[in-house]
């Protein structure tokens, strides 16, 4: 598979990186945290706040934030950089123009705001946590969304 456009990465590439490698760092350490402690007392929770989870404690919305925003955003990071040319992920990508890494950063960052507008109607807004990460939302979808972010994953047509 080769990627049109040119071999130099903008600019905006490097940040979308960015974007996506920090936010799986603090998924990893807030899913950590959570499974470590699934009653929310180390990572400073509110202690009325799970009584509105449907969960019995945290220990699976850890596991969810260490699937879903550690390690799909560190696989799409890696992907991005690397561009392996794996079969499995093109069945999800719907947009076959593009590598499916660019497809699953725009996901990433489409999960992140699902993530925090259902946490924020399930618990309420806890501190800054949530306004930070639905603005980190909103910029991973427009990083990915520029137009030389996007030319530079564009596949090149093969004849």
């Amino acid at each position: 598979m080769k990627i049109a456009g040119s071999p130099r990465h903008p600019l905006a590439v490097y940040l979308l990186w960015f974007l996506l490698i920090f936010l799986g760092i603090g998924g990893m350490y807030g899913g950590a945290m959570l499974i470590a402690d699934p009653s929310g007392v180390k990572i400073q929770f509110p202690p009325g706040t799970i009584e509105r989870l449907p969960f019995p404690n945290y220990f699976i919305p850890g596991v969810i934030l260490l699937i879903g925003m550690a390690g799909l955003p560190l696989l799409t990071a890696f992907a991005l950089w690397n561009q392996p040319n794996w079969k499995w992920p093109m069945f999800l990508n719907i947009y076959p123009e593009q590598h499916w890494a660019w497809t699953f950063s725009l996901y990433t960052g489409i999960i992140l705001a699902i993530w925090i507008n259902v946490q924020i109607y399930i618990v309420g807004a806890i501190g800054q946590i949530q306004p930070f990460y639905g603005l980190y939302a909103v910029a991973l979808i427009i990083c990915t969304l520029l137009p030389k972010v996007k030319q530079f994953y564009r596949i090149a047509p093969s004849f």
